[in-house]
């Protein structure tokens, strides 16, 4: 996504990741492996080898990070040593995700959101047990099923009713603008009961919600001196939104909103974090209404050519597999996107497109 973003936009772009998709490798000029894909864990060494590389080489002029360092501020910072990082600095990303300070921070500034506890509660009924170096919603549980004894990240969080949902913004220190608001698809995945699947917008929020959102917005941008682009998940309340956490770097929503600005998010991301005036970027609104969902795979199998051909003909098929890949039940297959004029019609399209995702992948595991 981050890869196709800045290739639409005109530039070049090199590759780091855990997958090696290949569409990923289509629009990028080289792609280096930074870790393990079955694990989904980041070799720190791999990726500063190939940040030194890249360095050394000097055809590359900065990096910026996906998801995947919540855990990782070390790699971040030792990473900004060998090239230049265009995004927060590692030590802001540290103090986000650590929750014994980031929510009093919060507090202290009047910033509505989920009530939090480091330790366990007393009644663990209606709480959530989370860890904040953690991405995805696969480690979120109820506090019931908590291991005790966690480490750092690992807080509880109480469980609001509410729709789940993102805004996605750029920001220049103390301006932003709202790229865009979407509606988080969660949905339970084997004993995963909140995990991430995609998202749909933009979304139209009530005025006073709205309203509310900006004031949280301004008041985290203001507080952190928030660079490039950055998201906040939230439950929209019967009270009005309630922060459940900040994520200070780009996010999923970069593929529903990408052209809300000329040459997409991620060359606007880096323009801002390298000093350029928001008013300079010539924002503009998105027409119609997105979807993307992460396609998981419901049991184990593996990708042989004609399913990778498949997928790869589906002009609404990403993150594409190549043959011979293998996946245990629960992995991401790809996922898909769908466009239409109204809510409602995209998340049918992006039903009817998972099944067939589903259904392609079954036919090549029994054909094979």
């Amino acid at each position: 996504m981050l890869a196709e973003s800045v290739a639409s936009g005109g530039a070049e772009v090199v590759a780091l990741d855990l997958f090696g998709d290949a569409d990923t490798r289509a629009v990028a000029t080289a792609w280096y492996g930074i870790g393990s894909a079955s694990s989904l864990a980041l070799d720190g060494a791999a990726l500063l080898d190939a940040l030194a590389r890249l360095a050394e080489e000097g055809e590359v002029g900065a990096w910026v990070a996906g998801s995947g360092f919540e855990a990782r501020p070390d790699l971040l910072a030792r990473g900004a040593t060998l090239l230049p990082l265009l995004g927060n600095p590692p030590e802001l990303v540290r103090r986000v995700r650590t929750p014994g300070w980031f929510y009093p921070w919060l507090a202290a500034r009047h910033v509505p959101h989920a009530a939090v506890s480091l330790a366990p509660p007393a009644r663990a009924e209606g709480w959530l047990a989370k860890d904040a170096r953690a991405c995805g919603g696969w480690h979120v549980r109820p506090a019931l099923a908590a291991v005790r004894g966690g480490g750092a990240g690992h807080y509880f969080q109480r469980h609001i009713q509410g729709m789940p949902m993102s805004v996605l913004f750029l920001a220049d220190g103390r301006r932003w603008h709202i790229a865009g608001i979407a509606r988080q698809t969660i949905r339970a995945l084997g004993g995963h009961r909140f995990v991430y699947r995609g998202g749909v917008g933009p979304i139209d929020l009530p005025a006073g919600a709205l309203e509310a959102l900006r004031a949280m917005v301004d008041s985290i941008v203001g507080g952190l001196g928030l660079v490039g682009l950055n998201g906040i998940d939230f439950i929209l309340h019967e009270d009005g939104p309630l922060l459940i956490e900040l994520n200070p770097r780009p996010t999923a929503s970069v593929a529903l909103f990408d052209d809300c600005v000329p040459r997409g998010l991620v060359q606007a991301h880096a323009a801002v974090c390298r000093g350029a005036a928001l008013d300079a970027l010539r924002f503009q609104t998105v027409q119609g209404v997105r979807g993307s969902e992460v396609v998981f795979a419901t049991r184990a199998g593996c990708i042989d050519g004609e399913g990778a051909d498949w997928l790869a003909g589906q002009s609404w098929c990403h993150d594409l597999p190549v043959a011979g890949t293998a996946h245990a039940f629960g992995d991401p297959v790809c996922s898909v996107s769908a466009r239409a004029e109204t809510t409602a019609q995209v998340e049918r399209l992006l039903a009817e497109r998972r099944r067939a995702v589903l259904d392609a992948v079954a036919h090549a595991a029994s054909s094979s």
